[in-house]
């Protein structure tokens, strides 16, 4: 069965028609409030050159991808420390292929850890400082 094709599909390869991206009205809404609250970091963007801003977004990209990485070996520290956990992964994921399995195994014992783990309700011991609105680590 074929899947339909979106109200706003993609020019087709090669074709000279311009790039027609998806809106999602609840995204618009919440750019739309954080930009009525926040006019003056939207200026800051909005007058961003293009190469600056692009390389913006390519930096979240990566700062996102190494706060995985980190997460995910710190996950993976935690099985080796517990032979037993280490043991059940292996035996759940031994049909996987090799190049997937770490990865698997990181989401898997994620969503684990947290379910036998869960957070403070406070975190780590977060008070806030007075009038700034900033957290402050104790």
């Amino acid at each position: 069965m074929d899947k339909p094709k979106s109200k706003s599909a993609a020019a087709a390869p090669g074709s000279n028609a311009p790039v027609q991206y998806r809106e999602n009205p609840r995204t618009n809404e919440k750019i739309d409030a954080w930009i009525k609250a926040n006019p003056d970091q939207f200026k800051f963007f909005d007058e961003l050159p293009h190469e600056r801003a692009v390389r913006k977004l390519v930096l979240n990209e990566v700062q996102k991808y190494e706060r995985m990485q980190k997460m995910n070996s710190g996950i993976v520290q935690k099985l080796d420390n517990d032979p037993e956990a280490k043991q059940a992964f292996e035996t759940l994921l031994k049909r996987l292929p090799e190049d997937q399995r770490e990865r698997a195994t990181a989401s898997i014992a994620r969503h684990v850890f947290r379910l036998t783990n869960p957070r403070e309700e406070n975190g780590k011991a977060q008070t806030q400082s007075a009038g700034t609105g900033r957290r402050m680590g104790a």
